[in-house]
């Protein structure tokens, strides 16, 4: 029995860390309500993809959107991006010949947001 719940209780751990979003090209994201306190910052970058951190502000929200995503077949529609942070995205994958996909985002932390990249053949 002991085993059964530890069993559980590490696939729910496993589960849950899993990334929810569904991917979309970065020029598809919309930029209206969103900017960053600071310049953003690449963490991690290679011809695979790349991780940004950045500090921001969004003005509002879209009372359409579930911020919690928890019925929504399409995850990550509610998800903003700075124009710098796009801009980020796109050259560094341009530069290997491919197009930037946004894979979604999540909070370090001390709160800031990192958006994560993969950069994929053009179709």
């Amino acid at each position: 029995m002991k085993t059964r719940i530890i069993t559980a209780f590490l696939c729910l751990a496993l589960a849950s860390c899993a990334s929810q979003e569904t991917p979309r090209d970065v020029d598809t994201v919309s930029s209206d309500k969103i900017t960053t306190l600071f310049p953003p910052k690449v963490t991690k970058a290679d011809e695979k993809g790349l991780s940004i951190r950045f500090a921001e502000v969004s003005m509002g929200f879209d009372a359409t959107c579930n911020p919690f995503r928890s019925f929504s077949d399409k995850r990550n529609d509610c998800n903003e991006l700075p124009e710098s942070v796009k801009t980020l995205a796109l050259d560094h994958c341009e530069k290997h010949g491919k197009k930037a996909v946004f894979m979604g985002n999540k909070t370090n932390i001390v709160q800031m947001t990192v958006s994560k990249f993969t950069c994929q053949d053009k179709d």
